[in-house]
């Protein structure tokens, strides 16, 4: 029987653990050995390019795939032989999908809310996301990003001890996908182990504790995002300085820019400076194309 180590600083109280996960559809390998780990009161996001593994990832960790090999550990069972117990206790949202198109908003969220013992308060929960305002239109003609906002509540109203999120805010509106990020935070802060998968650098910086950044079915980072960021840019063996200009008057920020790389040049050192850019996104992208090379 071949064993695989834990993930390198998989918390002691993680409510998600995967240890070596290999899946294949056919010649295509989605999963290649993953290891990752997700703790309670914690956010933790999936990244990674289209068709890196992250839905094969997260479709063997609420038991709708079953592994080849490896070991998955949802709230310490394997999901996979998930009893009724286990499934109520976790929250999925699965991208535009799932939902019963006949039934309206309302009547669907107080129909799951009604399935669990102590459920969030449905008409608190609609007005926190604004699903009070469409309420009573049928599924199948809610746009997009309504059906996200709907699918989001049905996977926390139960109050599940982890969740897990696809593409949390696609199609969402600024002002929405800010009070959906903040719930997350919140959901975090009660205990929940969250745990999201996007390609919005927005939904990660400020809301991620741990990030684990995924290509060709192998993890090639993890941590925090901090330390994502830092063990990266170490990696050619030079000191990189950061620092955000929180609060920048944007008409000021050129001249600030000309300040900091004089001050920079005085001391020998040259100094890029950008301005709007997600140095988060930017490793990213450097971590997946070097995958590809």
């Amino acid at each position: 029987m071949t064993t695989h180590p834990s993930p390198v600083g998989a918390p002691a109280d993680a409510a998600l653990e995967i240890h070596g996960l290999e899946k294949s559809y056919g010649p295509v390998r989605a999963a290649s050995g993953i290891s990752l780990s997700a703790a309670r009161g914690a956010v933790t996001a999936i990244l990674g390019p289209n068709g890196a593994g992250k839905s094969t990832t997260i479709h063997c960790a609420t038991g709708l795939l079953r592994p080849d090999a490896g070991t998955v550990r949802v709230l310490g069972q394997d999901p996979w032989r998930a009893d009724a117990d286990l499934r109520s206790r976790v929250g999925v949202m699965i991208q535009d999908g799932g939902l019963a198109s006949g039934a309206k908003a309302m009547d669907l969220l107080r129909y799951a809310a009604s399935l669990y013992a102590d459920p969030l308060d449905v008409d608190e929960l609609a007005a926190h996301l604004g699903i009070d305002a469409f309420g009573g239109t049928l599924v199948r003609r809610l746009s997009g990003g309504q059906r996200q906002r709907l699918g989001l509540a049905l996977a926390i109203v139960g109050r599940p001890e982890l969740v897990f999120l696809d593409e949390p805010t696609a199609g969402m509106d600024a002002a929405i996908s800010r009070t959906v990020r903040d719930l997350l935070r919140s959901l975090a802060r009660t205990g929940t182990a969250v745990v999201l998968t996007t390609h919005l650098m927005d939904d990660v910086e400020g809301v991620a504790d741990h990030v684990v950044v995924i290509a060709h079915g192998r993890v090639v980072a993890s941590g925090s995002p901090e330390s994502v960021v830092a063990a990266h840019r170490s990696a050619d063996g030079t000191v990189h300085l950061s620092a955000t200009a929180a609060g920048l008057d944007p008409a000021g920020a050129d001249e600030l820019a000309r300040e900091l790389r004089e001050t920079a040049a005085r001391r020998g050192v040259e100094l890029a400076v950008t301005t709007g850019a997600a140095d988060l996104e930017s490793v990213l992208l450097d971590l997946t194309a070097e995958e590809t090379r």
